[in-house]
């Protein structure tokens, strides 16, 4: 496993959770600052990340918060498209996005995992561009000759998709990777 610091002023960034070959890279928007204070991913209590992760059967045992350093043992890594934390997606600039997708582009083409998911509609729009977006579910592009598939954001801010939706979205997730991750990837 690598962990890899972004650093800057105010709040810290997270680290990136990543290891060559993934099965699967997560990427979210960017840490809120809940996460940031806690050094760690999804660590809001209302965000349904680490329930979902186990309720869709891509973990053998619940993970918290403080456990995302154990996602690339796993084969799972986590990232972010915006590294800078803040209150909401709406606080990030369009220059911090463009910035996010040159870094994440690099990141994906040295790594080579299987494939990549958005932990939502914004950070896919975030690297895809505004009105990629068409359904939730496998994507048609690819980020650096790697399948892409988006899930409903699992924020707290996303409370209008009920939990019961996102564990099924979490569990078709895990059925496409089971199959991607089984074709040898084309260089």
């Amino acid at each position: 496993m690598r962990r890899i610091d972004h650093t800057s002023a105010g709040p810290r960034p997270l680290p990136d959770y990543v290891a060559p070959g993934l099965r699967l890279l997560f990427v979210g928007i960017n840490p809120g600052l809940v996460s940031a204070a806690a050094g760690h991913y999804y660590a809001n209590p209302r965000n349904s990340f680490w329930r979902l992760l186990h309720g869709g059967g891509l973990t053998p045992v619940p993970l918290l918060p403080h456990d995302d350093a154990r996602l690339p043992a796993l084969g799972y890594g986590l990232t972010d498209i915006v590294k800078r934390p803040s209150r909401g997606a709406r606080d990030l600039k369009r220059a911090e996005f463009v910035s996010g997708r040159r870094r994440l582009t690099r990141l994906v083409k040295r790594l080579k995992p299987h494939a990549v998911c958005f932990n939502s509609k914004t950070a896919f729009e975030g690297y895809f561009g505004k009105g990629a977006f068409r359904r939730f579910g496998p994507q048609t592009g690819r980020l650096a000759n790697t399948p892409v598939y988006v899930l409903p954001s699992t924020s707290p801010a996303n409370a209008a998709v009920p939990l019961a939706v996102k564990r099924r979205h979490f569990r078709a997730l895990k059925a496409w990777v089971e199959t991607v991750a089984k074709v040898p990837k084309k260089a």
